[in-house]
């Protein structure tokens, strides 16, 4: 059983939402809010949180600190420049995505997938609007503890299931895909692997 957080400014979308999800017999609306707050944050039952894209960045931000460990889906609106969601979120799908198409995702990141709609993957692998694109220092390289961060990046994994992979601490490996990402001159887990793609670190 998965267990949905839906989160939406407007009455109407969470209740399609709410009602989307409650449909199906191995899912359920653990809780329903019109923002994401920070009040009991930390004790939600949620595995999953689908979140429309209207709802407060700084929230969402707020949320992932919470719980590092609940799975994001954000539904449209404009993509975090706060890599605190961008670290966290897993999905990435329009704000007019049909059923099937949510459902997908939610169980996909409830098993600690990463789903990027293919329209989205431009708008992620692009600097966030007003910030330069930081390049790494030349000649920077990956370790090979990071070659390995990076391999189970790529896999989907999150910062939780990389730590019992590798037999270290949750916070380490977060230190880890951070100076991945930074290494990698990425602001997203997305655009890291397309990077290292590029450069001939991963074969995809």
């Amino acid at each position: 059983m998965v267990r949905v957080l839906v989160v939406s400014p407007f009455p109407t979308v969470r209740a399609g939402l709410r009602a989307l999800v409650e449909g199906h017999g191995d899912l359920v609306v653990a809780e329903a809010r019109m923002s994401v707050d920070q009040d009991g944050l930390a004790s939600t039952t949620a595995d999953v949180a689908l979140i429309d894209g209207e709802a407060d960045i700084a929230a969402i931000a707020a949320l992932a600190r919470a719980r590092p460990d609940l799975g994001v889906v954000l539904m449209g609106g404009k993509l975090p420049g706060d890599l605190t969601v961008g670290h966290a979120a897993r999905g990435y799908l329009r704000r007019d995505a049909g059923e099937e198409e949510i459902l997908a995702a939610v169980r996909a990141v409830a098993r600690g997938l990463t789903v990027v709609d293919p329209v989205r993957i431009e708008e992620l692998l692009a600097p966030p609007e007003g910030r330069q694109r930081v390049q790494p220092p030349e000649g920077e390289t990956l370790t090979r503890r990071e070659m390995e961060v990076l391999q189970l990046i790529a896999d989907g994994l999150p910062n939780k299931t990389i730590a019992t992979q590798l037999g270290i601490s949750e916070h380490t490996a977060k230190f880890h895909v951070s100076s991945v990402l930074s290494k990698l001159g990425a602001f997203s887990r997305t655009e890291a692997v397309s990077t290292a793609a590029r450069r001939g670190l991963l074969v995809l």
